[in-house]
């Protein structure tokens, strides 16, 4: 496309809409709302009402994005009135249904749940299963997290319905929900039985990753220490903040849990140093709480240390009564039991040999297998690289073709043809080969589309560079040599030279010993 403000006014609304509805449907963080204001400024008083209505929308959800509530609330209402009389059923359902996230996370769940209730009518009428099970499950999740589990294990089991198949995506997202809730609920048998099928379902590790640290945090409440230190291991994931709060804190109740006091510490420290400023406070006194049960901790430990060398001492001279008497009996004993230990240890290391050489053998075997297929691949891999070089080769060739009837077709080769044509002294008086402004603009358009964007890098790299600069960059980029371009440019060799100099020096920076003409063929 050629550049926005190339544009007529309703063509640059237009692109700026699309352009951005490009970026939220590849989920591009959209950083400016510089071309929606442009969109905005056009639509407002047009009869466009839908166009109108789709960009109060990503209006509506830049301002969301960018923590701006108040301004994101009223395009939403804005886009809302919008799109009163117009009948697209998949804006009013998207509509609905973003609105309705932003009021439930500004508590304002009664309004919230009257946009859900509108999103689901048009998803009814969309006929569209997807988007109402999409929709139950987001409306579900702000009711959980609001503490209505009721009306969350409902929307959840309706979405369950709807996902009559295992396979679907939602299915498996939707059981883990309902695990949540029932173990909010405290009822933790149901919970564990929903995240066993759900994990039964999961195909990778996006999908088991929240499953195993839910079943983790599950038997945690149920005390089951070992069975929940092998599931919250499971949960690696560390690239979120987020999820490195969560592991802190879940592997901070679960040392308080098995009086690892020390250890439960060190990890509400890596809780707290992660939270914001928000929860600064309440982490604060529980660190404070485990440093004190810590604390007491040890001086209950150090009171059992006396009290058992107490103990140890009376023992001790009872023992060294008892000693003489039992020492000859126990060496005996001793003796014994290392021939028969040390019998048994070479009877384990005679059967370990064996089987470590059946593993060795089984592993060569696995390993010549392993070869094999590596060769295979290796062969197939060359095949490609080699069928690829070919069609990289074929793709150059029709590239240089198609770039060579480009050129032929513009007027700076119908002037070098007129100029080969004709005398020197004919060159010298004719005005018709000068090249005029617009047919420098037009060269430069060529030499932009055949040079991949020739001239716009070249403007990019070199901000200073005029419109002549440009014109002779481009005469330089298509061969053209130094006499022919005296005549195109109707210069004198002289005054080329400077040109050729001032630009090689002033404006690009190169040195003495460095090419303009090789540096702009190379560009």
């Amino acid at each position: 496309m050629p550049s926005i403000s190339q544009l007529r006014k309703e063509e640059q609304a237009l692109h700026a809409l699309l352009f951005t509805q490009a970026q939220y449907k590849n989920y591009i963080p959209v950083k400016s709302d510089s071309l929606l204001q442009i969109a905005e400024a056009y639509y407002r008083t047009s009869s466009d009402s839908l166009h109108k209505a789709w960009t109060l929308f990503y209006l509506a959800q830049y301002y969301r994005d960018s923590d701006e509530k108040e301004k994101a609330l009223s395009y939403f209402q804005q886009a809302n009135i919008a799109s009163r009389n117009i009948e697209n059923n998949q804006f009013k359902f998207l509509l609905n249904l973003h609105w309705a996230n932003l009021l439930s996370d500004e508590d304002a769940e009664n309004k919230g749940i009257e946009k859900y209730q509108t999103a689901n009518k048009y998803a009814i009428l969309l006929k569209d299963t997807l988007k109402q099970i999409d929709l139950y499950g987001q409306w579900g999740w702000c009711c959980l997290l609001t503490g209505k589990y009721d009306c969350a294990d409902s929307l959840f089991n309706m979405g369950l319905k709807l996902s009559t198949s295992s396979k679907m995506t939602y299915y498996n997202y939707l059981l883990n929900c309902l695990s949540l809730t029932a173990r909010e609920r405290k009822d933790y048998k149901r919970a564990l039985e929903l995240v066993n099928r759900s994990l039964s379902l999961a195909k990778d590790s996006t999908e088991l990753y929240p499953l195993w640290n839910n079943k983790g945090e599950i038997l945690l409440e149920m005390n089951q220490y070992d069975s929940a230190h092998f599931y919250l291991s499971k949960d690696t994931r560390d690239y979120d903040p987020y999820f490195k709060a969560t592991h802190y804190l879940n592997w901070s109740i679960y040392e308080e849990k098995i009086k690892n006091l020390p250890k439960a510490l060190e990890y509400s420290k890596r809780y707290a140093e992660l939270l914001d400023t928000i929860y600064q406070e309440r982490l604060d006194s529980k660190v404070a709480n485990l440093q004190h049960k810590y604390d007491y901790s040890l001086i209950q430990s150090e009171n059992k240390l006396l009290k058992i060398k107490r103990q140890r001492l009376y023992i001790s001279l009872t023992a060294i009564c008892m000693a003489v008497l039992t020492v000859a009996v126990i060496f005996f004993y001793k003796r014994r039991e290392e021939k028969r230990k040390l019998a048994e240890q070479m009877r384990s290391k005679d059967d370990l040999m064996k089987e470590m050489r059946l593993q060795l053998q089984e592993k060569t075997i696995d390993l010549h297998a392993a070869q094999e297929k590596i060769i295979e691949k290796e062969t197939a891999l060359d095949k490609e690289l080699s069928q690829r070089e070919k069609m990289r080769s074929e793709y150059s060739s029709k590239e240089a073709a198609m770039r060579k009837e480009i050129l032929r077709h513009s007027e700076i080769i119908r002037k070098m043809e007129q100029l080969n044509k004709m005398s020197q002294q004919d060159k010298i008086q004719s005005r018709s080969v000068v090249l005029s402004d617009e047919e420098q603009d037009n060269l430069a358009e060529i030499v932009n589309i055949c040079y991949n964007n020739f001239t716009d890098r070249l403007w990019k790299k070199f901000p200073t560079l005029t419109k002549a600069d440009i014109s002779l960059c481009c005469l330089i980029k298509i061969g053209i040599s130094n006499s022919n371009m005296l005549y195109l440019l109707d210069t004198s060799k002289v005054a080329l030279k400077k040109r050729k100099n001032r630009l090689k020096h002033d404006k690009m920076g190169m040195d003495e010993n460095d090419s303009l003409d090789e540096f702009i063929m190379e560009f």
